[in-house]
């Protein structure tokens, strides 16, 4: 899957969904973190493009911090913006929110004008952040407001006696690579950037709840790039771990899920 899409590669589609539920529920203090560390720029915000909404974890937060706002949901997958459009109806918020099926590397992206600009877990994915930047600064007034928000890596959801396991399955993922790094990107599409900064998450949660379900999708995730590099015993125990998540074994009591983001903020000159 690729960013058009959103983000979150993962072979069986039909999860992602779901996968982006618990994200959103699992990581909503992630995304608090990085909006108010974006409100502290934008202040008189009327307009608000989601690039990369998915299924609108951004969407809403940003029209929970900013209730007079109207946001323009941003997504090349359709089946994302219904989910989207559903949400906004069931919380009677269609009145301000819409959505708008776009690419943001294509020449033609037209989105409408904002004053801020979000885009979170998104950016890692895009085959040309030139053309993505380039859009997204045309899409802005002057003097609005750019945030984008990165993992550093995928998360850990594992307690500390798996570590070994969750190390080798991140490694043979290709999730232990270099985190993305925007600040000469953002710089070179005429932004002026004005604050880096990291927010992080650590939390437990039981392994049969919420958190226990996003573990087990993240780790089939991870698995379904890591399988051809993995030993026997490694997928084992990793097959084993993920049916306890799913609530048909008791070896865990709890998930250990934490991880860090990066939230980029510049302004449009």
């Amino acid at each position: 899957m690729t960013v058009h899409s959103h983000t979150h590669a993962l072979a069986d589609a039909a999860l992602l969904p779901q996968l982006l539920a618990l994200d959103a529920i699992i990581h909503a203090s992630l995304t608090d973190q990085a909006i108010n560390i974006a409100s502290r720029h934008a202040t008189n915000v009327e307009s608000i493009i989601d690039v990369g909404a998915g299924t609108g974890a951004g969407t809403f937060a940003l029209a929970a911090k900013y209730p007079s706002s109207h946001i323009v949901a941003v997504d090349a997958d359709n089946g994302m913006l219904m989910e989207v459009r559903r949400r906004a109806q069931h919380k009677a918020l269609l009145s301000r929110i819409n959505t708008v099926r776009a690419d943001i590397e294509a020449d033609e992206f037209d989105a409408g004008v904002a004053d801020l600009i979000w885009s979170s877990n998104v950016m890692h994915e895009v085959s040309d952040p030139s053309a993505a930047f380039a859009n997204m600064m045309r899409s802005l007034r002057g003097a609005g407001v750019l945030a984008i928000v990165e993992m550093d890596g995928p998360p850990l959801v594992l307690p500390s006696q798996y570590a070994s396991l969750e190390t080798a399955l991140r490694g043979a993922a290709g999730g232990d690579g270099a985190a993305p790094e925007w600040s000469g990107a953002i710089a070179d599409a005429g932004f002026r950037l004005v604050e880096t900064q990291s927010v992080r998450s650590d939390q437990i949660y039981p392994a049969d709840g919420l958190g226990g379900a996003y573990a087990a999708l993240e780790l089939r995730r991870l698995a379904q790039h890591a399988l051809p590099s993995l030993t026997t015993d490694a997928i084992a125990e990793l097959r084993g771990l993920v049916l306890d998540l799913n609530g048909r074994h008791e070896l865990l009591d709890h998930v250990h899920i934490r991880g860090t983001r990066t939230v980029w903020i510049a302004r449009r000159p």
